[in-house]
């Protein structure tokens, strides 16, 4: 079976954002990994089945308070060089225009070569 791929409506930038909490419980070495204004690639060890909501906070660069970011899961990974993480791959339930302000105002900034 092929695994067709949709091209992505908006640019996704890389970052190592500590997740503080998923669903209400700590998530200690949880990491927002990267992140577009309409989704995020979270790692984490703790494993979420595609379709199941997830509700995370983070400090977003710049902010002066933690943000809760809201939205499902799209596809789950474990990473094989890592035994027990998983990357997360989430869609926001409602788009995040607050991280494309903060890449115009330098404090996400764009990988080199993209």
């Amino acid at each position: 079976m092929m695994i067709r791929r949709t091209p992505r409506r908006v640019k996704r930038y890389p970052v190592r954002l500590e997740v503080r909490e998923i669903n209400g419980r700590p998530s200690p070495g949880a990491l927002v990994v990267d992140i577009s204004s309409l989704g995020a690639r979270l790692e984490t060890s703790q494993p979420l089945a595609p379709q199941n909501p997830v509700k995370f906070s983070v400090m977003l660069p710049g902010q002066d308070k933690e943000s809760q970011l809201a939205g499902r899961i799209i596809w789950m990974l474990p990473l094989l060089a890592a035994p027990g993480r998983y990357w997360l791959g989430l869609q926001f339930f409602q788009p995040q225009w607050e991280v494309e302000r903060l890449v115009r105002e330098g404090k996400i900034r764009e990988a080199d070569g993209q």
